[in-house]
C-alpha cells in the first residue's frame, strides 16, 4: 500500500485485440514501479480496482472536472 502523500509511479500499456470489424477488445497491463506489483485488465474498472488496492484509497467514479464545470 502507498502511504498518503507519497507519490507512486505506474506504467500502463493498453492495446486493442481482435479484428477491427469483429468487435475488438481493449486489454491492458499495469505495473506499480515501486512495489513491483502488476496486473492485466480488460476494462477500466479492473484498472481502477488495481489502483485502489495498491493505494488503499477508493478512487472517484466520476471525473472531477465534471463537478468543476458545474460550479
Amino acid at each position: 500500500m502507498v502511504e498518503p502523500g507519497t507519490p507512486g509511479s505506474f506504467v500502463a500499456r493498453i492495446w486493442l485485440e481482435g479484428e477491427s470489424g469483429n468487435n475488438p477488445t481493449w486489454r491492458g497491463h499495469i505495473r506499480h514501479v515501486q512495489g513491483k506489483e502488476e496486473g492485466y485488465f480488460q476494462n477500466l474498472s479492473e484498472m481502477k480496482a488495481f489502483l485502489e488496492r495498491i493505494s488503499g484509497i477508493p478512487l472517484p467514479l466520476k471525473d472531477n472536472s465534471e463537478a468543476d464545470d458545474q460550479e
